[in-house]
């Protein structure tokens, strides 16, 4: 056996070995719960992590290997539901990760770099993250095709009058909640590991970073705080405790995290800073990822700590028979306080979203000095539009704030959940045209 065929060896047994450690990791993660969704399905802690690792290590034909078997596995187990789903649900989509890694290594590093875990580390995160969605996007797409055959006679139960939306939000729901804690653990995993090489990815990881650490904090302790102490008209102390809440985790945030990204934690603001050139596209659409990540993070632990500590989320219906919550409202903003007018409603967000962002583009403007107050002024703004819009719609101004509880609690919070990212948006970037025309005429002003 000549020398070159016995490496050759060494390296199939390794890549089969370290696949059915892999495969081994997976299947036992894939059997634990986290949590249940509230329209079903089970969030497990990152259970295809290993299969991510593993495709982006060794290549897309490797790859596609371990995740068919995976899926087969999870046919078995009766987690899967139809032979349709074993290419759809897990194959195709995690084979699109082992082509990120593979793009991303050149062809005679493939075999040089000792480690699966070194091929992984060296890999661009950016890229396996951008994999991750795709393949995740595969994986609902091919859960919502047999859906629509499967959930066809609980569609109705559930209140859908469509199989096909039906199956759209129930698959959607609780794959976002798990893409949420496995980019978490990419992030983190990806920090940890060292790297033999010189990587420029790691600050813009660390800025990403940031905005999920404060949009998390931001959705726990905000919504957290509505869901304990409730805003109803009755419970009036209510709409001052929120509304302190959200303003009082900008100021925390602004002065920690300000520093790392400058803690937009919300795609309207990320939207002002973009169309007053202020981040790049790139930057822009990688802080509304983890933003809308770590809102849904924030969401699904609430959801956790209030089911196992036994504690009434005072947003949902709580079935006093049953002694269990009916339905979470997880502080998810609604139509409700404007009788479910959708006119009313947008101009509401759009109004506060528009107060709110130019007072945070003033305050961050280069050419005017405001000190060390910045974070002070900008979390007292949110508590301000948060005291008058609680009443109408519970206050948004902020659609990854509005998805993550829209997501994981559904009904009507999810039917409306469009209002709440349109109207933000389109706040947002009202305020920022108009505050670049009124700060330019202030600079014409002075040239003059």
């Amino acid at each position: 056996m000549s020398k070159q065929t016995a490496l050759s060896n060494r390296e199939y047994i390794r890549r089969i070995s370290t696949g059915g450690i892999c495969l081994a990791l997976a299947f036992v993660l894939s059997q634990l719960k986290l949590f249940e969704m509230p329209m079903g399905g089970t969030v497990t802690p990152a259970s295809t992590l290993p299969i991510i690792v593993y495709g982006v290590a060794f290549g897309p034909v490797w790859g596609f290997i371990i995740a068919f078997i995976f899926s087969l596995l999870q046919l078995i187990g009766g987690w899967l539901v139809t032979p349709f789903q074993v290419l759809l649900d897990y194959t195709i989509g995690y084979t699109a990760l082992g082509i990120a890694g593979f793009a991303a290594i050149k062809a005679d590093s493939r075999l040089r770099i000792p480690g699966v875990l070194n091929r992984f580390r060296d890999t661009s995160l950016i890229k396996i993250l951008a994999f991750s969605v795709i393949a995740y996007a595969v994986r609902w797409l091919g859960s919502v095709a047999s859906g629509v055959i499967f959930y066809s006679e609980y569609a109705a139960d559930a209140g859908y009058d469509s199989a096909l939306v039906y199956s759209m939000v129930y698959n959607g729901s609780f794959l976002l909640a798990d893409l949420a804690i496995l980019a978490v653990v990419l992030v983190v995993l990806y920090m940890v590991i060292p790297s033999a090489k010189q990587d420029d990815t790691l600050v813009t990881v660390k800025k990403y970073t940031a905005e999920f650490i404060g949009t998390f904090v931001l959705v726990f302790v905000g919504c957290g705080t509505a869901m304990a102490v409730g805003c109803d008209s009755v419970n009036g102390s209510g709409y001052i405790l929120t509304a302190f809440a959200f303003g009082l985790v900008i100021v925390a945030m602004a002065y920690s995290i300000g520093n790392v990204s400058g803690c937009h934690i919300n795609p309207a603001v990320s939207l002002a800073m973009f169309i007053s050139g202020k981040m790049t596209i790139k930057d822009f659409w990688g802080y509304v990822v983890f933003q809308i990540l770590g809102s849904v993070s924030g969401a699904g632990l609430l959801q956790y700590l209030f089911s196992v500590s036994g504690k009434i989320d005072m947003t949902g219906v709580y079935d006093q028979a049953e002694e269990e919550m009916a339905s979470w409202g997880l502080g998810a903003n609604t139509l409700a306080g404007v009788n479910g007018n959708i006119v009313g409603g947008t101009l509401i967000e759009l109004v506060l979203t528009f107060i709110f962002v130019i007072a945070i583009l003033g305050v961050t403007d280069s050419k005017f000095k405001h000190g060390s107050f910045g974070g002070l002024i900008i979390g007292l703004t949110l508590v301000l539009v948060h005291i008058i819009g609680i009443s109408f719609t519970g206050t948004s101004v902020n659609p990854a704030r509005s998805i993550g509880p829209a997501l994981l609690s559904g009904g009507e919070a999810l039917t409306d959940l469009w209002i709440f990212i349109v109207a933000p948006l389109a706040g947002a970037a009202l305020a920022a045209l108009v505050y670049k025309a009124i700060a330019g005429a202030r600079d014409d002003e002075a040239k003059a």
